[in-house]
């Protein structure tokens, strides 16, 4: 078992699968698996060796969470460099001094990295995780990095979640959704509004937010009265702030919808 920021290429290419053991930050925790695939469908939270190819064709090992591919703040994609680790997602307000910090890592430019291309090693449900990303992301929005100066904005995740990943290969497509929802993780109790949802997964809207690692237990209030237990895992958590996007916590399921296209169907026209 090693620090997550610790991890090495050479702990990927010995072990290309990790199962998350736990924290957050510089202290989560991971240790190496025998997994040679993985599963939509997994109770555990595992990363994968992952390719990345820059703007300039350069090639580079990193690792990403390859089970729900519907957005960068789900699989966090993350390069392994030589003295440090480059992020393409944070969950906080990220400053243009610290990505260019980053950058050093590489020693180039932005527009030498942007869009990256990238290819998870380990297949999932028998398919191979792989997109385009365009700039780095947060949950507080950041400059986008992969965009011309005169074309930057303040980017938030739903803006940006359609464009990562390969859409034909997806089976976690994000959904929006406004369903009220009752949790409970040990003694914690809350309450909170579903903000959007997968199929594998799902961001909440809470003033209460649970640790991550540990199950928990989810009573959706479906339309008609109807109700619905399913039970997940925490997989990050964000506090928000008067002038930032509501805190909350993001499930990864353990159980599966039933009838989820139905449910969600309507929600899902071509514009």
């Amino acid at each position: 078992m090693k620090r997550l920021a610790e991890l090495t290429v050479e702990d990927l290419i010995a072990s290309p699968v990790w199962r998350y053991e736990g924290g957050a930050g510089s202290e989560a925790l991971v240790a190496p698996s025998k997994r040679e695939t993985l599963s939509q469908y997994d109770d555990e939270i595992f990363l994968a060796a992952t390719e990345f190819a820059l703007a300039d064709a350069s090639r580079h090992m990193g690792f990403c969470f390859p089970a729900d591919d519907s957005g960068v703040d789900y699989l966090q994609p993350v390069i392994v460099g030589r003295n440090r680790h480059v992020a393409f997602w944070f969950e906080r307000r990220v400053t243009t001094e610290e990505l260019s910090h980053q950058w050093s890592a590489f020693g180039k430019e932005p527009k030498q990295i942007f869009p990256v291309a990238f290819r998870c090693l380990v297949p999932v449900d028998g398919r191979t995780v792989s997109g385009r990303i365009l700039s780095v992301e947060s949950s507080e929005g950041v400059p986008s990095e992969g965009i011309p100066k005169e074309e930057r904005k303040t980017v938030k995740p739903a803006a940006r979640r359609r464009g990562v990943g390969t859409g034909e290969k997806r089976t976690a497509r994000r959904r929006p959704a406004e369903m009220t929802v009752e949790f409970s993780q040990g003694d914690l109790q809350g309450t909170g509004v579903i903000g959007d949802v997968s199929r594998r997964g799902m961001f909440v809207q809470s003033t209460r937010i649970p640790g991550t690692g540990p199950v928990l237990r989810l009573t959706v209030n479906l339309p008609g009265g109807r109700k619905l237990v399913l039970r997940g895992k925490v997989v990050r958590n964000a506090d928000g702030t008067p002038s930032t996007p509501p805190s909350g916590f993001g499930l990864r399921l353990t159980d599966d919808w039933p009838d989820y296209d139905n449910l969600f169907g309507r929600r899902d026209k071509p514009k």
